[in-house]
């Protein structure tokens, strides 16, 4: 968090190749060794060194709730991929402004030796770099947890790139199903709120977002949650589309399978914008996912799994969620 101005992507494209231009199926590896890489925890945001078309070292950020995968107009300029069909859309992310996009490019994206994606959308990702104040080559979005096992471990801040073919979880986690493996990775959870009231909801699981938890207004407002967002200044957050506010609250607790947080610092989106209608009622940040010792990703098998840390699985006493006033897990 950058003092008042939290960052989340919710990216929606549908990259289109230029007319004529052919795109190379991507056909992922069955067989490999584990590939583990280290990756940069810049303000509670996930980046990790990819190689394009053989170059090393290009910069990408790790983001679960981007529909597709993203590289830099700037960089695809450097690599000789000259921009084509350049315009300006709206409605592509949270925030109301345009970005500039252009037509897709076949790119050989790998990491460690393994191929982790080929088309790209090529949008500006200018403005977001001088507000989130990291260099961004691009974006790795769902497609690459669709194709693959990827295993988070926030203690050693390093990514494992596993093949899904006959993968099996043996970890002390809990496992949850994702609700859609083939669009997003969404989860059912609970909410409480003081007087043992619950509501179900369904969040999506988003890298690209520093918050802890973030529900739509549509959802506060059909589950008539609106007495827990006190009225107060918003926080000022951006996003690809710009700047937009959230209403901070605080949430009695919320359920993710065996896991309960208590007292949840969360925030409501104030405007209903284009990346409301996906059918989610909310999302799930980095801010509570790093209180987790891992987070594996299994969307082939359409399943997620959240490890805790050593000390929270030994005593229900211990703090694994950001909190206001006390958190717990147990």
């Amino acid at each position: 968090m950058l003092g008042s101005l939290l960052l989340a992507l919710s990216t929606t494209l549908f990259p289109q190749a230029a007319p004529g231009q052919r795109v190379s199926p991507l056909i992922p590896a069955e067989h490999f060794a584990p590939v583990a890489v280290p990756f940069e925890y810049f303000n509670r945001h996930i980046f990790i060194d990819l190689t394009l078309n053989g170059k090393t070292g290009m910069v990408f950020m790790l983001d679960s709730g981007t529909n597709c995968n993203i590289l830099s107009m700037r960089t695809s300029e450097a690599l000789g991929l000259k921009p084509v069909s350049i315009q300006q859309k709206k409605g592509l992310g949270l925030g109301s402004g345009k970005v500039k996009i252009a037509a897709a490019k076949d790119i050989d994206a790998s990491i460690g030796g393994i191929q982790v994606a080929n088309l790209m959308a090529i949008v500006d990702l200018e403005a977001l770099e001088h507000h989130f104040g990291h260099h961004i080559d691009g974006i790795l979005g769902f497609p690459f947890l669709r194709n693959f096992v990827v295993v988070l471990d926030f203690d050693k801040h390093v990514l494992t790139l596993l093949p899904s073919k006959r993968y099996a979880y043996r970890g002390p986690g809990d496992t949850l199903s994702i609700s859609s493996k083939s669009k997003s990775t969404c989860i059912h959870v609970m909410l409480g709120l003081a007087g043992h009231k619950q509501h179900q909801a369904k969040l999506e699981i988003d890298t690209g977002s520093d918050v802890t938890l973030l529900l739509y207004s549509h959802y506060v407002h059909g589950a008539r949650l609106e007495g827990i967002f006190p009225t107060q200044p918003p926080h000022v957050s951006y996003g690809l589309g710009g700047y937009f506010t959230m209403q901070l609250g605080v949430l009695y607790s919320l359920s993710m399978g065996r896991t309960e947080a208590s007292n949840l610092s969360i925030f409501q989106l104030k405007i209903d914008s284009a990346m409301t209608q996906k059918g989610f009622d909310g999302l799930i940040g980095t801010a509570l996912l790093d209180r987790f010792q891992k987070v594996v990703f299994d969307v082939p098998r359409g399943h997620v799994m959240f490890e805790l840390k050593p000390a929270d699985q030994i005593s229900a006493n211990q703090s694994a969620v950001p909190h206001v006033n006390e958190d717990r897990t147990r």
